[in-house]
């Protein structure tokens, strides 16, 4: 059983709420994809690895304080789960909490809709606003353009490449390094 309550987030069109225990079976679907791991290190999951990934996720939400939000996000007209997006806060411990990191991935049929750019648009405004963030980062391989945009449209800055600075299966790619601060968001969204 689940012991706190999820963090929500709504915008126009998409729910965004953190990962439960009855996720696991759609998470999976997502995971197993091989075109959600095609720009990932990781092969696709199997069912057992996606029930570990989601108790894991479950106990760190339920930490104080919370140090990773693992967003399922719905459609909302449809009520369908159509992708994740994650924040988790301070990688390294002399960022004293202080800088946060986000990734996604979608289920192919919702690319090219706008809705992983609404996702993390609004994932990066609660990061600021209410978790008081001074940073967020991300970063993706440099052949992964679809991403770069999302990065982009959601006011991300492309901060360096990490050359050679990724594996996937056997092959070194460069990485993309992106980031947004506090002070770059307009006022209003903060």
């Amino acid at each position: 059983m689940d012991k706190k309550i999820s963090t929500i987030i709504e915008t126009d069109r998409l729910l965004l709420r953190t990962a439960t225990y009855q996720d696991t079976q759609s998470i999976y679907q997502l995971y197993s994809l091989p075109e959600s791991s095609h720009y990932e290190y990781w092969e696709p999951i199997d069912l057992a690895k996606a029930n570990r990934l989601v108790r894991r996720w479950v106990r760190n939400q339920q930490k104080h304080p919370c140090s990773a939000y693992h967003f399922v996000v719905f459609l909302k007209a449809k009520e369908l789960m159509i992708g994740m997006c994650g924040l988790e806060i301070g990688f390294n411990p002399s960022e004293a909490g202080q800088i946060g990191h986000v990734g996604y991935r979608y289920f192919p049929e919702s690319w090219g809709n706008g809705y992983a750019t609404e996702a993390l648009s609004s994932v990066v405004e609660f990061a600021f606003s209410q978790l008081s963030l001074h940073k967020v980062e991300s970063g993706c391989v440099k052949e992964n353009s679809a991403s770069a945009r999302v990065l982009e449209k959601s006011g991300f800055r492309l901060e360096g490449c990490r050359r050679q600075g990724f594996l996937i299966g056997q092959k070194w790619h460069d990485f993309m390094v992106y980031g947004i601060l506090r002070k770059d968001m307009a006022p209003s969204q903060t």
